[in-house]
């Protein structure tokens, strides 16, 4: 149906323009200045451990996968966002051993610290919507799933979940766009390989332009990303007001005090 990839299209055209655009004034906004601490050693050395274990999870389940379905697994979303997680873990475990005094005193957040976060939103947030959409509309009782499929769309944002608790980020409201764009970039890729190498086949069924409703869905697919950072930034909410001593420290910067002029 031409009129339906057509408004489709064009719908995702707005999206991708629109994140462009707030990409760049994101980039001109001036952090917050924080700092963090990890409250003890332990807490320290547990969550590099954890991370680590995590992160050779991740790459396990990836080997299996790309054994399993070869360059088909670059198709589905789950994987997309599986192998951002995998990105997240590796990121977090480096940038973890460089901030290694953190153990024992604070350390000013840079903004590697900031990009960081907002992979981690990223992340946590896309794994809540996949869980929902995976075992509400796609799983049948009568459906095999591999052990790792568990973890796949479960059990990842548990992981991110314990992640979240200690890794001294709560989530930007500045965030909520780059989930929607990640999803674009998936949707525009999706086409673009439906045409080429998928054989003309849909990973996914509400993806497929052969219904007049498939605008709808895409809508729904956008607007159920910005529910689910919505639900992450519940989370988010939560440790800031039950955690705070996990969350971020702001760094109150002293006025300049003008000296009195008796001339």
């Amino acid at each position: 149906m031409l009129w339906v990839e057509l408004i489709t299209g064009t719908f995702l055209s707005t999206v991708l323009i629109y994140c462009f655009l707030s990409t760049g004034k994101l980039t001109q906004l001036k952090l917050p200045a924080t700092s963090f601490k990890y409250s003890s050693s332990f807490a320290y050395y547990f969550y590099l451990v954890f991370r680590l274990l995590t992160l050779a999870l991740y790459i396990k389940i990836l080997v299996f996968v790309a054994i399993e379905t070869g360059i088909e697994l670059f198709s589905f979303y789950t994987l997309w966002n599986f192998i951002l997680q995998a990105i997240y873990f590796l990121w977090a475990i480096i940038y973890q051993i460089r901030t290694a005094r953190s153990r024992y005193e604070p350390v000013v957040t840079t903004k590697e610290t900031h990009y960081l976060n907002i992979l981690f939103d990223v992340c946590f947030s896309n794994s809540i919507i996949i869980a929902i959409v995976y075992w509400k509309f796609i799983y049948e009782p009568s459906l095999y799933v591999a052990w790792y499929g568990y973890f796949e769309h479960a059990g990842n944002t548990i992981v991110l979940i314990i992640d979240f608790i200690s890794n001294q980020f709560v989530i930007s409201n500045r965030s909520w766009f780059f989930t929607i764009f990640f999803a674009a970039i998936y949707s525009v890729f999706v086409w673009i390989s439906y045409f080429t190498w998928l054989d003309k086949v849909w990973p996914y069924t509400f993806l497929s332009m052969d219904t007049p409703y498939a605008p709808l869905w895409y809508v729904g697919i956008f607007a159920g990303h910005i529910i689910s950072f919505g639900l992450a930034k519940l989370f988010s909410i939560i440790k800031e007001r039950c955690l705070p001593t996990l969350c971020p420290i702001p760094i109150v910067i002293p006025q300049a005090i003008n000296p009195t002029s008796y001339v």
